[in-house]
C-alpha cells in the first residue's frame, strides 16, 4: 500500500493572507492509501516509471530560515504556542519535518534591530585581534536560545550559516550597508578569522554550524547589511578559513557564491578552477531570483566534488512547488524558504520593499494567534516524506500540462514520490516502480505525495496524526 498526501494551492503569493486566514482545500491532507497492482496496461493519462537503479545526489534537507523578524515573533508568543509553532514546523510525523534551517551570522535586513555584528567598535577604530568579538547580541535577542530548543525537539536538525555583512570597520563604507571588503591580506585573514570564532561561539552555546556561505549575496550593495565581494576575493577568503578550520579540526562546510542562477558561472569558475580552492571549498550555494535552475546541473557537472544548494527562495502554489521539483532534479541537494514568519502588519523587518506572504502569519495584535498560508503545506510535500539522506531517482520530468515528478529512495527504504499537478483539470496518472504499479489521480493545482515502504517495513503501523494551524 501507498500512503496519499495531498495540499492545493489558494490565491498563491497574494498579500491578502496578512490579512485573515482562509480555509485549504488540502493542506497536508492525508488520503486512502492506494494498492499496489500487478503492472498492465492503462488508461491512465501519464505514466511515472521509477528506476530506482538511477541515484544522485544525496539530500541535505528541507527547511526555513530563523532570521531575527522570525525569532522575535516567536518570542512574543507564550510558552505553549510557541512550542506548538515549532512543532508544526519540525516534528517529521505530526508537522512539516523540516530538517534544515539557515541562521544569519550578525543581522540581515529581516530585522527590527538595529543591525550589528558580533565586532562593532567605534566609527575610525579597527580590531585585528577581534578583542571586542562577541555573540552576545544573538544570545540577548533569544536567536541562540529558539535555535537550541529547535534541536532539541528535532535531534537531526540541521544548522548552515550566512553573513550579510562584516564588520563595518573592515569594509571601504565604513558602515554595514552597501561597501567592500577593504584591500590587504589582513583583513582576509581576519574576516576568516572572525567566522571561524563565530563557528566556535556558536558551538560553545551546544549549536554546530554544517555549514557557513561566505557573503550573502556578495554581487549586490543595498541599502542594508550588504558588502559586494569579487570571485577573486572570495577564493582567498575560501583558502584563509579553509586554513583557520583545519587548524582547530572543525569541519563546517564552505559553500561559496550564495546569489543568483544568472551569475554563477561567472563567480563559481575563477574560485573553483583554481586546485587549492577547489579543495578548500565543499559546496555551491544558489538563489532563484534571475536565470534558470538547469545552471545547477551544468555546475555539478563541471564540479562534481562540489554540493549544490539553494539556500534562499521563497515559492508560491504548484507553480511553485514544480519549481523545487526542478531544483532538486537539477542537482540541489537542499533548498531552503527565506523569512519564516512576519505578523500581519508586515512585521518586523527592514527590507527595501514589500514582503510577499511567509509560510506563518502572525496576528500582530494577538501574538498567539498564527495561521499558515498554503505555501508550509505544499513545501512539506517535500520536506516531511523527503528525509535527509535521501536520493533523487531516475524519473521523467512529465510537463506541466499535464504533471510534473521527483522521487526518491529514503535511508530507510521507503520511497517518496512527489507529484505536482499544475493545470486547472484533474490529471490521472499510473506509477511504475519495480514490478508493482499504482494508479491514482491527482486534483487540480495540487501537490501530492505518494509513500510506500520497502518490504521489511509493509507491517509498520503508520501515523496518520498532523498538527493543524
Amino acid at each position: 500500500m501507498a500512503e496519499v498526501w495531498w495540499s492545493s494551492e489558494q490565491n498563491p503569493g497574494s498579500r491578502q493572507w496578512f490579512s485573515r486566514p482562509e480555509e485549504i482545500r488540502y493542506a497536508l491532507s492525508r488520503m486512502p492509501d492506494i494498492p499496489f497492482s500487478a503492472p498492465s496496461a492503462s488508461a491512465c493519462g501519464t505514466t511515472i516509471p521509477i528506476d530506482p537503479g538511477i541515484q544522485r545526489q544525496e539530500m541535505l534537507g528541507i527547511g526555513i530560515s530563523m532570521e531575527e523578524s522570525t525569532v522575535f515573533n516567536l518570542r512574543r508568543m507564550s510558552e505553549r504556542a510557541r512550542e506548538d509553532v515549532m512543532a508544526l514546523l519540525l516534528d517529521p510525523e505530526r508537522g512539516a519535518g523540516f530538517s534544515l534551517v539557515r541562521v544569519t551570522l550578525g543581522t540581515s535586513d529581516f530585522t527590527g534591530q538595529p543591525f550589528y555584528t558580533y565586532d562593532d567598535i567605534e566609527e575610525g577604530g579597527s580590531d585585528f585581534e577581534l578583542e571586542h568579538f562577541s555573540i552576545r547580541k544573538d544570545i540577548e535577542l533569544g536567536i541562540v536560545s529558539t535555535l537550541r530548543r529547535m534541536k532539541e525537539i528535532s535531534p537531526e536538525l540541521k544548522f548552515f550559516a550566512s553573513s550579510w555583512s562584516p564588520p563595518a570597520w573592515m569594509k571601504t563604507s565604513g558602515d554595514l550597508k552597501r561597501g567592500m571588503l577593504k584591500e590587504g591580506r589582513q583583513y582576509t585573514d581576519t574576516l576568516a578569522k572572525y567566522f571561524r570564532m563565530a563557528i566556535e561561539a556558536y558551538a560553545a552555546e551546544g549549536i554546530t554550524l554544517h555549514a557557513i556561505t561566505l557573503q550573502n549575496e556578495p554581487l549586490l550593495e543595498i541599502d542594508y547589511p550588504s558588502c559586494r565581494m569579487t570571485p577573486e576575493r572570495q577564493r582567498e577568503l575560501a583558502l584563509a578559513l579553509r586554513k583557520e578550520l583545519d587548524a582547530r579540526g572543525l569541519d563546517t562546510a564552505i559553500w561559496i557564491f550564495d546569489h543568483n542562477f544568472s551569475d554563477a558561472w561567472e563567480y563559481a569558475a575563477p574560485i573553483l578552477n583554481d586546485s587549492s580552492a577547489y579543495r578548500a571549498v565543499d559546496g555551491i550555494a544558489l538563489h532563484d531570483y534571475e536565470g534558470e535552475p538547469s545552471v545547477m546541473r551544468e555546475l555539478g557537472s563541471a564540479y562534481p566534488r562540489h554540493s549544490i544548494h539553494l539556500t534562499e527562495r521563497s515559492l508560491w502554489g504548484t507553480k511553485g512547488a514544480d519549481r523545487l521539483i526542478r531544483y532538486f532534479r537539477e542537482g540541489a541537494s537542499s533548498y531552503n524558504a527565506w523569512v519564516t514568519m512576519l505578523d500581519s502588519k508586515f512585521g518586523r523587518h527592514q527590507w527595501v520593499g514589500t514582503p510577499d506572504p511567509t509560510l506563518l502569519v502572525q496576528d500582530a495584535s494577538n501574538p498567539d494567534r498564527i495561521w499558515a498560508t498554503p505555501e508550509l503545506y505544499l513545501t512539506a510535500q517535500f520536506a516531511r516524506f523527503v528525509r535527509p539522506g535521501a536520493r533523487l531517482l531516475g524519473t521523467p520530468y512529465g510537463s506541466e500540462d499535464t504533471v510534473t515528478n521527483a522521487a526518491f529512495r529514503n535511508p530507510d527504504g521507503s520511497t517518496a514520490i512527489v507529484v505536482v499537478n499544475r493545470t486547472a483539470r484533474e490529471q490521472t496518472v499510473r506509477i511504475l516502480t519495480e514490478g508493482r504499479q499504482l494508479e491514482t489521480a491527482v486534483p487540480s493545482k495540487t501537490t501530492a505525495t505518494y509513500v510506500w515502504k520497502g518490504a521489511s517495513q509493509e507491517d509498520a503501523v503508520p501515523d496518520n496524526r498532523i498538527i493543524r494551524k
